[in-house]
């Protein structure tokens, strides 16, 4: 694994715990993982520092419109952001789908674990109708809240696993 990958992976895993048990992400966590991120890649140039800082302008910016819709907390923006920007490119775009992924199957299980999954399907259904036809999406009614700092940790595993098992099996070489 990359040094970027076990830093992310480290601060998204405290970051899932505090979630979990505080339901806050702590600034603290996500600026120390920011700079250190930014470190590492300057460290290979100013076109790596460059990249890094326009995955985090991009990841905030589609991590703000999530949030305006209530879809995500804004902690979780920040670490989502501070992680795509340290793994930078081409790691964070896997990392941002495998997250994505985790975070919408979290979001059915608790859903379905608070008896919500009919609701929460329709916020879902008044959401991406509207924007796959390119209107204004309807805000959810009420959304559950979930520790989505768990589905970048399982995002990030995720990627630390396909890195370590694709060489192996000749995909994604």
């Amino acid at each position: 694994m990359t040094p970027a990958l076990w830093i992310v992976l480290a601060a998204s895993l405290g970051a899932a715990a505090t979630d979990l048990a505080r339901r806050r992400i702590p600034n603290g966590l996500v600026a120390a993982l920011a700079i250190a991120g930014l470190a590492l890649n300057a460290r290979h140039g100013w076109q790596p520092l460059v990249a890094s800082l326009a995955i985090a302008a991009v990841v905030l910016a589609a991590g703000t419109f999530a949030h305006a819709l209530g879809a995500i907390g804004g902690g979780d923006v920040k670490l989502l952001a501070a992680a795509a920007a340290t793994l930078n490119y081409p790691d964070c775009i896997p990392f941002v789908l495998y997250t994505l992924l985790c975070g919408g199957l979290l979001a059915l299980a608790l859903s379905a674990l608070r008896g919500r999954l009919r609701p929460t399907l329709a916020n879902l259904h008044g959401m991406l109708l509207p924007m796959l036809a390119g209107v204004a999406p309807v805000a959810p009614a009420r959304s559950i809240a979930m520790p989505y700092a768990v589905a970048i940790a399982a995002g990030t595993l995720l990627l630390a696993l396909t890195k370590a098992v694709a060489p192996q099996l000749g995909i994604f070489a």
